[in-house]
C-alpha cells in the first residue's frame, strides 16, 4: 500500500459533480458500518475469483476503506472528488495515476456503486478500456440494476438518491455497451440471497405492499443490485 504521503491531486472528468458529495456523506465510511463490512466480503470474493493482484484503480474510492479491507497484493489507485475523503483514502492508495493518466496499465479497475453517480459514465468505460491492460478487468460491484422487478414497478430502488444519480443501468444494457466499447461480459451476479441487507420476511412483505400502493416502500430485493465482471480481450479494438 501507499503511505500518507501521496500527493492528493483533483480528478479530471468528475470535477462537476464534486460539489454534490458533501463530507457528511462519508460520515459511515470509515470502516464504522459493520453491514458494510459484511457487503464487502461478498464483494472481495466475487472480485478475487478474476483478479487478486497487479495495479489496482478504485474509480470513486470514497475514503478507500474497501480498498482497505482487499488487502490488495499489488499498487492501488483511486480517483475521488471529495477532498476529505482523499485525504483519509491516502493511508491505502494513491491518487498520482488513473484511467485518463495511463495505458495498458491496470490489472483491474473496480466501479464500486459508483456509475450511477457518473455524469459521463461511457467516457469513463473508454477510458478504463485503454487503461486496461489486454486481459484485465473492469468490475462493477453494489450497482443498480434497473432490469429487477423492483425498479420495473416503481421506477426506483431503495438505495438510490435522484439528486445523485445520473445514468442508473440494467444488467443488459451495461453489457450492451461494455461490449460495443470492447469488453466481454464474463459474469453478472445477483448477490441478494447472501447480503447483509436482506430481510426476507420483511423484504417479500414489502413487495406486496408496493404491488398495492402507490407508495414506494424501500427493501432489498432480487436482482436490485449487481455484480458484473468483463475482460479486456485481446482480439477487441477500442472504438476510437
Amino acid at each position: 500500500m501507499n503511505s500518507q504521503d501521496n500527493k492528493v491531486t483533483s480528478i479530471e472528468g468528475l470535477s462537476v459533480i464534486a460539489d454534490r458529495f458533501e463530507d457528511g456523506y462519508f460520515l459511515n465510511r470509515v470502516s464504522n458500518d459493520p453491514l458494510r463490512m459484511k457487503q464487502f466480503a461478498i464483494d472481495s470474493k466475487f472480485l478475487k475469483q478474476y483478479v487478486s493482484s497487479g495495479n489496482l484503480c478504485d474509480v470513486g474510492c470514497s475514503t478507500g476503506e474497501f480498498v482497505n479491507f482487499l488487502d490488495w497484493d499489488g499498487q492501488c489507485f483511486g480517483m475521488e472528488v471529495n477532498e476529505k475523503a482523499k485525504k483519509i483514502a491516502v493511508k491505502y492508495l494513491s491518487f498520482d495515476k488513473s484511467i485518463f493518466t495511463e495505458e495498458n496499465f491496470f490489472d483491474v479497475i473496480v466501479y464500486r456503486g459508483v456509475i450511477q453517480h457518473l455524469d459521463n459514465p461511457f467516457e469513463m468505460i473508454k477510458a478504463s478500456y485503454k487503461a486496461l491492460k489486454e486481459g484485465g478487468y473492469i468490475i462493477f460491484l453494489a450497482t443498480p440494476n434497473t432490469d429487477s422487478i423492483l425498479y420495473r414497478l416503481k421506477f426506483d430502488l431503495p438505495f438510490l438518491d435522484s439528486t445523485l444519480n445520473f445514468y442508473i443501468p440494467g444488467a443488459r444494457q451495461l453489457s450492451n455497451a461494455l461490449e460495443n466499447f470492447g469488453f466481454k461480459v464474463v459474469k453478472i451476479d445477483y448477490p441478494y440471497w447472501s447480503s447483509p441487507y436482506r430481510r426476507f420476511i420483511h423484504d417479500h412483505f414489502s413487495f406486496l405492499l408496493n404491488l398495492i400502493s402507490r407508495r414506494f416502500y424501500r427493501h432489498a430485493f432480487w436482482k436490485n443490485s449487481m455484480s458484473l465482471a468483463a475482460i479486456k480481450h485481446s482480439d477487441a479494438d477500442m472504438l476510437k
